[in-house]
């Protein structure tokens, strides 16, 4: 940098024109010496050889211009030159044994920093006097000698800067103060003994402070004042005090600074908050100054540490720094003394605080003034952050110790909250409405957590896998495990040489605690934290066996989860090491499948999941992979096929469209970043693709084709006859159109298209030919339809219209799922019993039940189930009420005796869907009670061999 802007050139440049005073104005003579003074600090070693003659030749222009008898003094050259020479003296400072220059300096400082009087108008700008002020602060220290003579001057001087009611005035009089009043705190107890019991200074500055706290009429600058003023003077109490005159200054100057903030209303502390942690500064140095301080002491300094935190996120930012190193300095007395309660009390109340507020979302915003967890994570990162500057008052230390108390508090926190759960039923009995009682989804969404009990309950349950609703007994435990898992994920990983210490009995209680409640998504979280800190290959064996076994549970499980518990497992799956994966290789398989699948729509998962793959196949290799990429590689293929590209003449129309104003153009802005955002993914996740297939052989790369049998099923029709025909009447003739080969080029599309707006477009076309489709069924007689069924159609359908009411696409499912209701409801008023499509129907339903992986179909399919006999119940006639109700359980009792242990829960989780219609209906219960029973039993017999369900 000096050599770029050649600083020996510039300075004698500068130095030149200082010496043409009488052809320079005093506007630019005063900006050379402030650049001047600037080039010392900023190149000390450059501008060396130039500094003496600079400070010499400056402090003899504010004598001269200081003792010149002329009226008026230039203070915009004498501002300047102040400046200039606070630049030179932040660099090379002055030499203690130059007595002269030191005595020049000071006697400037005396005379050029004198607050003017307002009242005669005299002196409007007061650049000067501040820039003097300025120095005083920063170096005061170098005229200790002179100080110690003259404090009342300045103590009282310094008084009626920050007295001012001019913002500038009095920040940098406060600034000069503090600054006076820690210098004279040190050079006082640095004296050495003298026949006087108190040093006329030390007995002023006490006598000063005393009087303001005596005062009932001090201002609360002045208390302020008096507050700070006995830390900064702590030590030379210390020395000059007996023991007991000392503890009980100590006492009083606690007991009232306890008064301020813990007996007054609400208004005054939120007024006294910003000097809140200079106090407690204050008495933390008093308290540390004390040989044996009583319990008592430790107790006011405790409320006055948990109210700084409380008060935390009402703190500026500005002044947090400072407010963390008030709590720090607190730690570090109750350290010195050995006590141990006041570290477990804060960091207990600390945590307590951070997770009792509304549960939010990484990304997610909230509005300005609003407390969550991420309010506290300034204070968190201020205490565990190790700084090599604090070594040496044993800083790092301390910071090992609050880790080691905030892993501690986590253990005690979550075995403390209650996460049990209780059914739906059981909850709309219980008349609980107490603050605790709030209905929120057991996986605890970061937009449900706190929802209002306006809520429907049904709204706020969540299906396990076992197709029993549930709910959250306390939802309030539940907002505080999920803040404490994001307070977790920022506080963690702050020290990890101390979480080493901690990392097997953390994993061995995640694993303990997910086994308990495997419906929580927090504790995948925070398994996904450690798992981001842990080093596999260097991790104890009896430790690796641990993470191995619970991230297995976790690849099996997470199938069967839905929605946002089944997020936090597909996130922690993709952040597997390449070390764990190796032995996780089989089971990771269907996962990734899935994975893909949910990718096809949204492209961010497939993006990550490549990722995920790419890196281990980098360490393990294709030939350990096989299992993997033999699922993984025919998924990609749908994205290849996708031309991402194709969309950027779209958004480039959409720029130049002039956007009219008002609240339709930030609508118009997300609009136009989602396309391009959803063009770029698409584009990295083909070149991922792309990169993933150029690593592996030949024989892995002819996965991404399709294989015959698939090649074979797409061209085949899906029925030999045309059902779909359509007549458009030309003017010259009827043209026949028939849409049956038009249906599963739909399907296709509205299935595998990554593309969102084709996706949507073609549901789109799909629901107006299902539509199309049924209407046809009601035009058709008895004998029409038994010659040409369209049972062919609607087998291949419905299964398609039943997972897209499932679609992670929102507009997707809000077609389909009325559709699939509406459909329900027309089949089920069939007057006979098994009807082709009745049939056709049921047996969607069921099946899907029995045979999918898919957590949230399987569980909309046995609300469809539910569904169907409610509306076979109500369409019935008088003689034919019980038909589907028999079609549904002689399907049920084959399935309990059925050897495969998936279809006999399938048909539980069946029964447990309708079981509180069928249950209703005394003519049902009468007909298939016992056979039911009986069948029940059977399967309850069958499964005590089996190990899975």
């Amino acid at each position: 940098m000096a050599a770029k802007y050649d600083v020996a050139m510039l300075a004698n440049q500068f130095r030149k024109q200082l010496a043409l005073t009488s052809k320079n104005s005093s506007t630019v003579l005063s900006q050379v010496r402030q650049v001047l003074g600037t080039m010392c600090k900023q190149f000390p070693v450059e501008m060396e050889i130039h500094h003496q003659d600079l400070l010499v030749s400056f402090v003899r222009e504010i004598q001269a211009a200081l003792k010149s008898a002329s009226e008026k003094l230039d203070l915009t050259l004498l501002t300047g030159t102040i400046r200039g020479m606070s630049g030179i003296m932040m660099a090379y400072g002055i030499d203690q044994d130059d007595a002269e220059m030191l005595e020049s300096v000071y006697e400037i400082l005396r005379r050029v920093c004198r607050k003017p009087e307002v009242e005669d108008g005299s002196v409007t700008r007061r650049g000067a006097m501040r820039s003097a002020l300025e120095v005083f602060a920063d170096h005061n220290a170098l005229f200790t000698k002179f100080l110690l003579t003259d404090f009342k001057y300045w103590f009282n001087l310094l008084k009626t800067w920050v007295r001012s009611n001019n913002k500038d005035d009095h920040k940098i009089g406060w600034k000069a103060l503090n600054s006076f009043l820690d210098n004279m705190g040190a050079a006082i107890e640095e004296l050495k003994d003298t026949k006087e019991v108190l040093p006329l200074s030390l007995k002023f500055f006490i006598g000063e402070f005393k009087d303001i706290l005596l005062n009932k009429g001090s201002s609360h600058k002045n208390i302020s004042l008096a507050i700070q003023g006995y830390g900064k003077f702590a030590g030379a109490l210390k020395k000059n005090l007996q023991e007991k005159d000392y503890l009980y200054v100590c006492q009083d100057v606690l007991h009232r600074t306890e008064q301020l903030y813990l007996h007054s209303s609400q208004k005054e502390r939120e007024s006294w908050l910003l000097q809140l942690p200079s106090h407690l500064q204050s008495c933390s140095l008093l308290v540390g100054q004390v040989t044996s301080p009583s319990s008592s002491l430790f107790s006011t300094l405790e409320r006055l540490v948990v109210l700084l935190v409380d008060q935390f996120p009402q703190i500026p930012a500005q002044y947090q720094g400072m407010a963390v190193s008030a709590v720090l300095l607190c730690l570090q007395t109750e350290k010195k003394h050995g006590e141990g309660s006041l570290m477990e009390q804060v960091v207990y109340q600390a945590l307590i605080r951070s997770c009792s507020h509304p549960a939010v979302g990484p990304l997610e915003e909230v509005e300005f003034g609003v407390v969550t967890y991420k309010s506290y994570l300034p204070l968190w990162s201020g205490l565990l952050k190790a700084h090599p500057e604090g070594v040496k008052f044993g800083r790092a230390d301390l910071s090992e110790e609050i880790y080691t108390e905030v892993v501690k508090n986590i253990f005690t926190i979550i075995e403390k909250l209650d996460l049990t759960t209780t059914s739906v039923d059981e909850a709309l009995v219980t008349n609980n409405t107490g603050e605790d009682a709030m209905d929120v989804d057991l996986t605890l969404s970061q937009t449900l957590a706190n929802e209002s009990l306006s809520e429907t309950p049904q709204d706020l349950t969540v299906t396990d896998s076992y197709g029993f609703q549930k709910k959250a007994k306390q939802a309030k435990d539940y907002t505080v495990l999920v803040n404490l898992v994001d307070v977790c994920s920022h506080v963690l990983p702050l020290n990890t040489a101390a979480y080493s210490v901690y990392s097997s009995k953390l994993w061995y209680s995640t694993s303990l605690w997910s086994a308990e409640f495997p419906e929580v998504s927090s504790f995948y979280k925070l398994a996904d934290t450690l798992l981001g800190m842990e080093n596999i290959e260097e991790a104890q064996e009896d430790k690796k066996q641990i993470i191995v076994r619970y991230l297995s549970e976790v690849v099996q499980k997470c199938p069967s989860f839905q929605d946002e518990l089944q997020l936090s497992c597909f996130t922690l799956v993709l952040n597997i090491p390449p070390a764990i994966a190796e032995q996780l290789i089989e089971e990771l398989g269907p996962v990734m499948e899935l994975l893909f699948h949910l990718g096809s729509s949204m492209l961010h998962i497939a993006e990550r999941a490549l990722i995920a793959t790419l890196g281990w196949l980098e360490v393990l290799g294709q030939e350990k992979m096989d299992a993997l990429l033999r699922r993984v590689i025919p998924q990609l293929r749908v994205f290849l096929a996708t031309d991402f590209e194709s969309s950027s003449e779209e958004v480039t129309e959409v720029k130049k469209e002039k956007i009219k104003r008002g609240p339709l153009r930030i609508d118009k802005d997300k609009l136009k970043k989602m396309k391009i955002v959803e063009k770029q993914t698409g584009v990295k996740v083909c070149k991922l693709i792309l990169n993933l297939l150029a690593q592996v052989s030949t024989t892995y790369k002819a996965l991404i084709f399709p294989t015959e049998e698939e090649v074979g099923t797409a061209v085949t029709a899906w029925d030999m006859k045309k059902h779909l025909k359509v007549e458009i009447p030309l003017p010259d003739m009827m043209l026949s159109l028939h849409l049956d080969g038009l249906v599963p080029i739909v399907v296709d599309l509205v299935q595998e298209a990554p593309n969102r707006k084709t996706r949507v477009a073609a549901g789109e076309m799909l629901h107006v030919l299902v539509t199309f489709m049924i209407g046809r069924t009601s035009q058709q007689s008895d004998d029409l339809a038994a010659k040409s069924p369209m049972t062919n159609l609607f087998t291949k359908l419905f299964p398609v219209l039943l997972q897209l009411s499932t679609d992670s696409d929102s507009v997707l499912q809000t077609l389909y799922r009325p559709l699939f209701s509406q459909i329900i409801h027309w089949f089920t008023k069939n007057r006979n019993f098994e009807t082709p499509e009745t049939s056709c129907l049921l047996e969607c339903l069921i099946n899907t039940i029995c045979n999918t992986k898919d957590s949230s179909l399987k569980h909309q399919s046995a609300r469809y189930l539910q569904e169907f006999l409610e509306w076979s119940i109500k369409q019935s006639g008088s003689g034919n009420k019980t038909h589907n109700t028999k079609s549904i359980m002689k399907r049920l009792y084959y399935l309990w005796q059925h050897p495969d242990a998936s279809k006999r829960l399938g048909a539980c989780i069946a029964f447990n869907g309708f079981f509180r219609i069928f249950r209703e209906e005394k003519p049902l219960v009468s007909e298939f009670l016992l056979e039911a029973f009986a069948s029940a039993m059977t399967c309850l017999k069958m499964s005590h061999s089996d190990p899975d369900h």
